[in-house]
């Protein structure tokens, strides 16, 4: 405690302590029984106000629920928290104050202030807008117990943790850069939708969660059952989305970055395609994502943070890469990264960098790339 609260503190207990001198000197001057009823009836609402403030609050068990444990970034949560205690607990008021994660969302008021109460839980709600991408967790709660007339305050933290998972937002992609057409024929590059139709390979039976547009009813007429149409996949061997968490400034178009990710990452298993996804943590890490299992891949990218430490040139995750389009999802352009997509076209893959913005600067960078027959995705081009 610092002088400023020491003084504080030894004001309020002079303060009581005059009041009951003053109130003593009254009945003894005065006399009667009104002067004395009074010293007697403030001596009485000073010792349990004093009582009280010192006797310890018994709390059973504290609980916080939301209205959603998996959000995406920008949505709302309630948050409702509940302090059970004893039903003969005296207290004259208790201030229940929420910590909130810094970085969760915006809120107005996380707190609630309670009146003596006989009720076995204490209840109170608020709202988190806006909340951001990543893993949160509520650690603790903050109750301050104060008298009825502020002299005595004592503050207890309550443990209490709960985890809160942000998946990044994610929209929808009509048109994007393609290296290589479905059949990827003499390397061709062209701009493609992703809605147009692909070449059929041929019918397989229904399975549960196939698209209704891929049924091929002719052939389900014939067989008697459902029959789901197959396409050839955008590159001969999969998709594989990468993103690299690489940041060294343009930190404004890190978290646009991670939903251009998400978005792509989406897209492609909509399409049934089970693209491979790719970050990079400490390290690469790579899962197979269906369009089932999408929420692994989200959850992933919801847990990336910014590296300071350039991409490694030469990385054994690469030579799995042989084959695949690799759709390089970054947040800035330098030779470094030239260097090691270079590698991964050495490896046999086809690779687009997508990028949310270019400074003017990375022009050359760009040309260079383009050079090696990687072609470049712009977002806000």
């Amino acid at each position: 405690m610092n002088i400023a609260g020491k003084v504080r503190s030894f004001l309020k207990y002079m303060l009581l302590l005059i009041f009951v001198v003053a109130t003593f000197s009254y009945a003894m001057f005065q006399g009667g029984f009104v002067s004395w009823f009074l010293f007697y009836s403030v001596l009485t609402v000073i010792i349990c106000t004093v009582l009280i403030a010192i006797y310890p609050f018994s709390i059973k068990k504290v609980e916080r629920k939301l209205s959603k444990e998996v959000l995406q970034a920008g949505e709302k949560v309630e948050v409702t928290v509940t302090i059970h205690k004893q039903a003969f607990q005296p207290f004259f008021f208790v201030r229940v104050q929420d910590i909130i994660p810094e970085k969760l969302g915006t809120y107005h008021e996380a707190g609630a202030l309670f009146f003596f109460s006989f009720q076995k839980r204490l209840v109170f709600s608020y709202s988190v807008h806006d909340v951001k991408r990543g893993s949160h967790t509520f650690q603790q709660l903050s109750l301050v117990f104060g008298d009825l007339f502020g002299l005595f305050e004592r503050v207890t933290v309550v443990p209490c943790e709960t985890t809160v998972l942000v998946y990044p937002h994610f929209y929808k992609i009509n048109e994007i850069p393609a290296n290589g057409s479905p059949k990827q024929l003499e390397g061709q590059r062209v701009r493609q939708s992703f809605e147009e139709d692909r070449s059929l390979s041929g019918v397989r039976g229904y399975v549960p969660g196939d698209r209704l547009t891929s049924i091929d009813w002719k052939q389900s007429a014939r067989s008697a059952k459902l029959m789901t149409k197959e396409f050839e996949s955008y590159q001969g061997e999969g998709v594989l989305v990468a993103f690299d968490s690489f940041l060294l400034q343009g930190e404004s178009y890190f978290e646009h970055s991670i939903e251009l990710a998400a978005s792509l990452l989406v897209m492609f298993a909509k399409k049934q395609t089970s693209p491979i996804l790719a970050v990079r943590l400490h390290d690469w890490v790579a899962i197979e994502v269906t369009q089932q299992q999408v929420f692994l891949g989200l959850k992933l990218l919801a847990k990336v943070t910014p590296n300071s430490k350039a991409t490694p040139i030469v990385h054994k995750m690469y030579r799995e890469w042989r084959g695949m389009h690799v759709y390089y999802v970054c947040i800035e352009l330098n030779e470094q990264l030239r260097k090691t997509c270079q590698t991964i076209l050495e490896q046999g893959a086809n690779v687009t960098i997508c990028v949310v913005a270019v400074s003017p600067e990375n022009r050359n960078i760009v040309k260079e790339l383009e050079k090696l027959g990687i072609t470049i995705f712009i977002e806000k081009e």
